[in-house]
């Protein structure tokens, strides 16, 4: 009780962001791979009641956990865009009160307001707490088990371990690296790898072990594969990589890192540390731990296949830069500058949200708000088809453009716009949301075989209309 009455003070403004948040986009609709994750598998155990553990064979691939959980919310209240953003709310006031206890082990009280601001302003964090999207509940379940682990919860930490496995395959990965962690801190606090110790160690695990290992064999069966689904339309992602690949999957991986704004978190952090590398606190040590056993684990496993390396996957890694760098900023022995320092990496992560590469650079949508506009320019370009007679599946569009209203917008509404094919289609929708256009398509469509009958354009985002000639 004495916890919660400390924390109100800082947890309070950061909690009201949150609900203000939610009700700012709740009527914004399932996003990026949220259409599938969410509102596909959701609505199939919506529509199935729950009569059946498995997906069609087209969509399966991902444990049940977030589709059942959306799926029970909408039996309990009703099945609109209202309610599925008001289910993710719980979520993000948990991962407020993670982060907080977080900040409260690493940095005395005075500074734990400036640990969640570099922690929470994080703009893929946001953008993702904006939409309703798996990675959310990842975030929150992997803190939650992170304050297990260093509080000795050890039925706590069991329950995440468990929620991990059955939420997605970037999940059980992650429990994989709460393993490296467990081990690692037992060892940066002198702790000996005993008989006794590993075998407890290996006992804590067995519980998530057994429900993993039933879940894949029952998956195995059920499909007769696990993971990725070769003949799925993103079969191909599980492919290995060329040489020329990894390398350009490890740019891609940096580049992800230091992109919208965290930049100068990283350049700050890694300048302190060089600093203060021969006399580094044990908490210190403890943090850079937190921060690159997630990325290694997870980074040494995605460098090698050609599934595009997305911001979300690294939101862990961002709550740890920004407690890392909050707890840097208090070794500087003249504390003057920590405040000049941290408003400027506030308003280099604010700035994230602005960030807008030229159009034939793809860039991550669902990783900043920019991309806030869409959902409204969306819904008015498909009022103007409908205006205008435009069939439907004569429009020519792209991802993630090509769900229905239905798996978007959780309507009745389950026409589709086409896949793009300048070379027979008369209509190509296109916005700068789209990265899967080539540069020859963008090439084309701005030549002068192509026109623009009707444009939209809503803050960084625009959406058009090309009628071919």
């Amino acid at each position: 009780m004495k916890t919660l009455k400390e924390s109100l003070p800082f947890i309070i403004p950061f909690c009201l962001l949150a609900v203000l948040l939610t009700v700012w986009v709740r009527h914004n609709g399932f996003f990026w791979d949220s259409i599938l994750l969410g509102s596909t598998y959701g609505q199939w155990y919506y529509q199935t009641n729950f009569s059946t553990l498995f997906v069609p064979q087209e969509i399966a691939g991902y444990p049940p956990l977030f589709g059942m959980y959306l799926a029970f919310g909408w039996k309990l209240f009703d099945k609109t865009l209202v309610v599925s953003h008001f289910l993710m709310l719980p979520f993000l006031l948990g991962i407020v009160w993670q982060v907080y206890l977080l900040a409260k082990r690493y940095v005395p009280t005075f500074w734990i307001g400036i640990a969640l601001l570099l922690v929470l302003l994080d703009p893929t964090l946001v953008a993702q707490s904006a939409q309703m999207a798996p990675d959310v509940v990842l975030v929150f379940f992997y803190l939650l088990a992170i304050n297990s682990l260093l509080r000795k919860g050890a039925l706590l930490y069991a329950v995440c371990l468990i929620a991990l496995v059955l939420l997605s395959p970037r999940g059980q990965i992650m429990v994989a690296a709460l393993f490296l962690t467990d081990l690692l801190i037992h060892r940066l606090h002198g702790g000996g790898l005993t008989k006794e110790y590993l075998f407890l160690f290996c006992k804590r695990y067995f519980p998530t072990g057994i429900v993993l290992l039933l879940w894949l064999v029952l998956h195995f069966q059920h499909f007769g594969w696990v993971g990725f689904n070769r003949g799925s339309d993103w079969g191909a992602y599980a492919t290995m990589v060329n040489l020329t690949g990894f390398f350009r999957n490890i740019g891609i991986l940096i580049w992800r890192l230091i992109d919208f704004g965290r930049i100068l978190l990283w350049i700050t952090a890694l300048v302190l540390l060089w600093q203060m590398r021969r006399k580094l606190p044990l908490d210190v040590k403890e943090l850079i731990l937190l921060l690159l056993v997630p990325f290694l684990t997870l980074g040494l496993i995605l460098v090698w296949f050609t599934n595009p390396i997305a911001h979300r996957y690294w939101l862990v890694v961002y709550v740890f830069l920004g407690l890392l760098t909050a707890r840097l900023l208090l070794l500087l022995k003249n504390p003057q500058p920590r405040w000049g320092v941290t408003a400027l990496l506030a308003l280099s992560l604010v700035s994230g949200h602005f960030w807008v590469y030229p159009q034939r650079i793809a860039k991550g949508w669902d990783a900043t708000l920019a991309h806030l506009p869409y959902y409204e320019l969306r819904k008015e370009m498909l009022h103007y088809l409908n205006q205008r007679q435009i069939p439907w599946q004569q429009v020519g569009s792209d991802f993630p453009n090509l769900a229905s209203p239905a798996a978007t917008d959780l309507t009745t509404d389950t026409r589709t716009l086409a896949p793009k094919d300048l070379s027979t289609q008369t209509y190509i929708l296109y916005s700068n949301v789209f990265n899967g256009f080539t540069d020859q398509e963008l090439a084309s469509l701005n030549s002068d075989g192509w026109q623009v009958i009707k444009e939209l354009r809503r803050g960084q985002v625009y959406m058009r209309l090309y009628q071919k000639k």
